[in-house]
């Protein structure tokens, strides 16, 4: 006996047919309409960044003279543009002009109000990132995790990690603003663990070149050979770092005078991190001379060593408010976190002021509902003289090194590409942590 069964095709008339062919055509124009509307996700990125700045800032007048240029005020901006290629690719790399940032690396904002004139760029960032075991394309199962090897060459972006929540990060050792010119090792450990990752960030700086002359002081290159290792087990990271900074007074040539085998006296220079327009808070050695009465000092400075190892620790923890403990569905949805962050260095090349250590506690959240995102921190910070070269160190928090104080910051994103944010500063400053000083800044950050 032989059934036969027909199906549900079989059974669909003409006019249903073509009720499916068009429904199916209604779902591919949904489909083409929402690609439309998503982001374009190519290889290359153009943007801009703008800051406006309002600054108060007052310094103490110990005298009691009652002088009048202990406060200064008035608006500043920093303008970047950027544009970089393929950065999480085999190959890829990035260029950025910033305003300012000359002399001193850490200070990009520029003063407004100078009779209208134009304003000059810098090159700030100019680098490559190579990932060898991508070269040939998708890794192997046995080399994955171990593509994120790469080699940063050129001007880079700050390589060290220094705290990722929200907007914040220690600037106990590096300034924001800073961007280092050398090479780059990063070496990610996986270890198939999901909750335990190990990272080692190697690198090779320039500092400075003084060419070797005859009758020029102190020559060689001053570099720094830095190695970081970091350890993530999630809420806690904690990163181990070493900085050797070699040939620190390249550059100083101090004057000199020989009575009695003629009247030249030779112009003294100081250290190529210690002359003006740097950040000058290390304890320096005046290299100088002593000259016939009448002649005026021709003073050149130095570092106390001629090299500084620094040993830098940074330690991160987080968690998240429980929505049991914010009562209202609205204020679930804010889904606040509250992180700590300590920071410790020590100088071991000298014998005195050689530490400063900083403590951070900060509460972000938003991003959903009705709160965007959000950031409130309060940094404390003790720093010795010498406990980290202060040509590079936090310019708005101390201004270098020999301080201790604390800052006060809260941002909020109007927009998405709109952030304000306001930071209150008061520390006591150098030469010996007497100077007392307060800053308020109002910021404005358009990026796009």
């Amino acid at each position: 006996m032989i059934f036969l069964q027909i199906g549900p095709g079989w059974a669909q008339s003409d006019a249903d047919r073509i009720r499916q062919m068009e429904q199916d055509l209604a779902k591919i124009r949904q489909d083409l309409e929402a690609l439309k509307k998503e982001p374009a996700r190519l290889p290359f990125r153009l943007g801009a960044s703008v800051t406006f700045r309002y600054d108060r800032t007052e310094v103490e007048d110990q005298t009691d003279l009652l002088l009048e240029d202990n406060e200064i005020e008035g608006f500043r901006t920093r303008v970047r543009l950027l544009a970089d290629y393929n950065l999480q690719g085999a190959v890829g790399g990035g260029v950025r002009i910033s305003t300012g940032e000359n002399p001193n690396p850490t200070s990009p904002f520029i003063r407004l109000g100078e009779a209208f004139v134009s304003r000059s760029f810098n090159l700030d960032q100019a680098y490559l990132i190579a990932r060898p075991l991508r070269f040939f394309g998708d890794p192997s199962e046995t080399l994955k995790g171990w593509d994120d090897l790469s080699l940063t060459f050129g001007k880079m972006p700050l390589p060290f990690w220094r705290g990722d929540r929200g907007t914040w990060r220690s600037e106990l050792v590096w300034d924001d603003d800073v961007n280092p010119e050398g090479i780059v090792f990063k070496l990610p450990i996986p270890l198939g663990l999901p909750l335990l990752q190990i990272e080692n960030t190697f690198g090779y700086f320039i500092l400075n070149e003084v060419t070797n002359e005859r009758f020029s002081g102190l020559t060689g290159d001053t570099y720094l050979i830095a190695n970081q290792l970091k350890v993530r087990v999630d809420p806690i990271t904690v990163a181990f770092a070493i900085y050797d900074y070699n040939r620190l007074n390249a550059g100083l040539r101090a004057p000199s005078f020989n009575p009695g085998l003629g009247g030249f006296v030779s112009q003294g220079t100081s250290a190529f991190l210690l002359r003006p327009g740097l950040q000058r808070t290390n304890n320096r050695v005046d290299r100088g001379t002593v000259f016939p009465p009448g002649t005026p000092a021709l003073a050149a400075e130095g570092f106390l060593e001629e090299n500084f190892t620094f040993i830098n620790v940074t330690a991160q923890g987080y968690v998240a408010i429980p929505p049991a403990w914010l009562g209202g569905v609205g204020l679930a949805t804010l889904e606040p976190e509250v992180f700590v962050v300590g920071d410790y260095v020590n100088n071991t090349s000298v014998d005195e002021d050689d530490k400063g250590y900083s403590i951070s506690v900060g509460l972000r959240g938003g991003g959903k509902g009705k709160v965007a995102p959000f950031n409130l921190w309060y940094t404390y910070r003790n720093v010795d003289a010498d406990a980290t070269l202060a040509t590079f160190a936090d310019s708005d928090l101390g201004a270098g090194t020999a301080y201790r104080g604390y800052e006060v910051g809260v941002n909020y994103r109007l927009q998405s590409n709109l952030l304000l944010q306001l930071s209150f500063f008061d520390f006591a400053g150098f030469p010996r942590k007497d100077n007392n000083v307060t800053r308020f800044f109002v910021d404005l950050v358009w990026s796009f």
